[in-house]
């Protein structure tokens, strides 16, 4: 889809049905978008590009410089984010803690 967008194939007369493809599906995204509160950012990106890359580490930053997550099997993206378990951990400790 994405070698076919630029290429330009939704400009094309003979192409409307994926020129519609391509515009649904953001157009329904911006529809929700505008009912949330906070405004979520909308990232439209290719699977694999720089943007996905981006896009991947802020949701599941699973795999930082300091874990170790070498032999997951999945694609191993560092960041320096923690991730919710981390994160969960430390306000578990930080909790129970004695003043």
């Amino acid at each position: 889809i994405a070698q076919w967008r630029k290429a330009k194939y939704q400009d094309r007369p003979e192409h409307a049905a994926f020129a519609q493809l391509l515009t649904t599906p953001m157009e329904d995204a911006t529809e929700i978008i505008k009912g949330r509160f906070p405004v979520p950012r909308l990232v439209d990106c290719d699977q694999h590009g720089s943007q996905a890359r981006f896009l991947l580490a802020k949701l599941n930053p699973s795999s930082t410089y300091n874990s170790s997550m070498q032999g997951s099997g999945s694609e191993v993206i560092m960041t320096d984010d923690v991730s919710l378990q981390v994160f969960m951990d430390h306000l578990r400790k930080l909790a129970v803690q004695p003043n």
